[in-house]
């Protein structure tokens, strides 16, 4: 970018205290010695019952009537690849928890990197690209993979046989029965329908105690897909129908969002739901109410986290989502409704005017049981320009281990300002803790505030947390302006002294004293892969150019007046199964007598830049006037 006189950023205006909606999440702390008692008390229920599974007794107590055919085929609406068809067909299983080939041995006899790669290939979820690749070859490849798993684990495995590892496999191979049953021997094709009925009665006594959230309602609706299916099935539909409207009822909130805040999981769940909904209506078999009222409300959260290049936002463990499939779940939507701009329950703010779009997590992490992929993310946001995405979270993997999961996790990781290179929100890190409670979060913003308005000027949000509140004794605000054209967003982030509690324990007066007494801080901004950035030779702005030929300007200035930025690498994981090499934005400084504060704002240049040119010399990016709150205030 050739040398310019640009001009420092605007202050944010005075949030219009006419009409603000405010927003308070108030978090009680979690009891740790009791969440761990009952976590031991579970692992020795699930120990002594798998002894008791895997006897020859038990397996008795499975027998009974055998479905003679499969009554319908729902549709799997997650999207298939025939090229992920032809990675499997050559032994390359690259599956979420890590990559394994097999060089033409059996998938089921490889050693699995990680327990959640093993559950993915037990849970048969890829089937779909072998039906979307078609053709005799990919038919055979499949019925063989599927005899062969039941030959090596269709009597007991302790890990195919968890609950919802049998409610995702019996829902795929439903979904694909066209694939796994036509053209088959009888032989083979009464062996795999006495196999499933055979693991649709264990489930039937055992999806209640799957882990709580998606993994306990993936259970119900294997049971309840199992049922509507296979002829035989009546009470085991029953059954499954009472389960999944009991967990939609714990789990889906009035807003629409999941309880664990992880946009994904709103997804993954729509995908089921509606292909079960679908083929209870083909089978003339009434929905439950519960059932429809859910579909509803998530349909406008699914907008709510849709960006303008049709993928989701990346919050809290989600990813991206398999290409195609929010759209052919919200294909299904018949209200065709716009995206609501505040989700009180789920804890997020969308504001969206003009082409651009952006998105803010405003609320606290996911209580304990449901947080096992929540992120230290509080007050990031996210911004696309069109179907271009600007500013980006990094994003989640678990292809590449648990070392790569845990650095996604931490604060640094997301578009939001990091105090002393620590995050804002703490993971079990302990081994007994870890092995007994998984990898879910323990500590984090316990109060979190937010505010919003909007009139013809354009759309406030002032948010603030108190994450860092027991180490550094500071409260994070950040404040957001984005005007009615959509050609500028401003923000300011602050840090502030909390006020002083009323008891102090020894052990957190010793934890402050520990800490620096000025810390530093970094405000970072994420680009997406796509977006390229140049700093000015001043070092006082930075112009990102998207692809579709835009040019947005970012500018901060620190408390002292000093510009303090900086390009840094980093990588998107948005894709969940690849890396990408991007970059960040850094805009640094250090806190001073315990307060800090930062001014920035992203200015889309007038008009498009074919060809990615550099704007000649001398011209500087559109500035708004300064809006002072007599003229924010909306009229009476």
């Amino acid at each position: 970018m050739t040398e310019a006189q640009v001009e420092t950023p605007d202050p944010v205006p005075p949030i219009p205290e006419a009409h603000a909606v405010p927003s308070h999440y108030s978090v009680p702390p979690g009891n740790r010695l009791i969440d761990l008692t009952a976590a031991a008390l579970v692992r020795l229920r699930d120990a002594a019952l798998a002894s008791a599974y895997g006897s020859w007794t038990y397996g008795q107590t499975l027998r009974g009537p055998m479905p003679d055919h499969m009554v319908h085929y729902p549709r799997d609406l997650r999207p298939g690849g025939a090229d992920k068809a032809d990675a499997l067909f050559q032994g390359r299983w690259f599956l979420p928890g890590g990559q394994v080939k097999t060089d033409g041995g059996s998938p089921f006899s490889a050693v699995p990197p990680s327990e959640t790669w093993a559950e993915e290939l037990h849970g048969f979820s890829w089937l779909r690209h072998f039906s979307a690749a078609g053709g005799d070859a990919a038919r055979t490849y499949a019925q063989t993979l599927v005899a062969g798993w039941i030959g090596q684990c269709g009597n007991w495995d302790k890990l195919a046989w968890r609950p919802h590892v049998i409610g995702r496999r019996l829902t795929s191979w439903i979904a694909n029965g066209a694939l796994i049953i036509d053209g088959s021997d009888l032989i083979y094709r009464s062996t795999l329908l006495r196999n499933m009925a055979r693991q649709a009665r264990h489930l039937a006594r055992t999806a209640s105690m799957a882990p709580a959230g998606g993994k306990r309602l993936t259970a119900a609706l294997g049971l309840a897909f199992s049922g509507l299916c296979l002829s035989e099935g009546e009470k085991r539909l029953e059954k499954g129908l009472r389960l999944v409207c009991r967990e939609l009822d714990r789990q889906i909130l009035p807003d629409g969002g999941h309880v664990s805040r992880n946009p994904a999981a709103t997804l993954e769940i729509m995908l089921d739901l509606v292909s079960l909904r679908d083929a209870m209506q083909a089978r003339h078999i009434e929905v439950p109410r519960a059932i429809r009222d859910a579909i509803d409300r998530m349909m406008p959260m699914l907008r709510f986290f849709r960006h303008g290049d049709g993928r989701l936002a990346l919050f809290n463990g989600a990813n991206e989502g398999p290409e195609g499939a929010i759209d052919a779940v919200l294909a299904e939507d018949d209200a065709d409704g716009r995206p609501f701009g505040f989700a009180p329950h789920s804890g997020y703010q969308r504001l969206a005017a003009g082409p651009s779009f952006v998105v803010a997590d405003t609320g606290p992490p996911p209580p304990g049981r449901y947080s096992h992929d929540a992120h230290a993310g509080c007050l990031s946001f996210e911004m696309s320009a069109g179907r271009s995405r600007l500013v980006v979270n990094c994003g989640t993997t678990r292809i590449f281990g648990p070392d790569w999961e845990a650095a996604s996790r931490a604060t640094a990781a997301h578009s939001t300002l990091v105090l002393d290179d620590t995050s804002s929100a703490r993971i079990v890190r302990s081994p007994v803790s870890r092995a007994l409670l998984g990898a879910r979060t323990m500590e984090g913003p316990t109060r979190v505030e937010s505010r919003r308005n909007e009139n013809e000027l354009g759309l406030w949000l002032e948010a603030s947390h108190n994450g860092y509140e027991k180490r550094y004794g500071l409260v994070h605000k950040r404040r957001l302006f984005l005007s009615a054209a959509g050609e500028e967003l401003r923000g300011e982030d602050v840090l502030f002294l909390a006020e002083a509690p009323k008891r102090t324990f020894p052990w957190q007066r010793a934890l402050r004293q520990q800490k620096p007494e000025d810390p530093a801080f970094a405000i970072r901004f994420h680009l997406h892969p796509d977006a390229r950035a140049s700093l000015a030779h001043d070092g006082a702005s930075v112009l990102v150019r998207l692809p579709n030929g835009e040019g947005w300007q970012f500018q901060a200035r620190t408390q002292s007046g000093e510009p303090a930025i900086s390009i840094e690498e980093s990588v998107y994981l948005g894709a969940g199964d690849a890396t990408r090499r991007s970059e960040q934005i850094v805009v640094s400084g250090a806190v001073f007598r315990g307060d800090a504060r930062v001014n920035w704002a992203w200015r889309r240049l007038s008009g498009r830049n074919p060809g990615g040119a550099k704007p000649a010399a001398g011209t500087a990016a559109p500035v708004l006037p300064d809006l002072d709150p007599a003229e924010t205030a909306p009229e009476d």
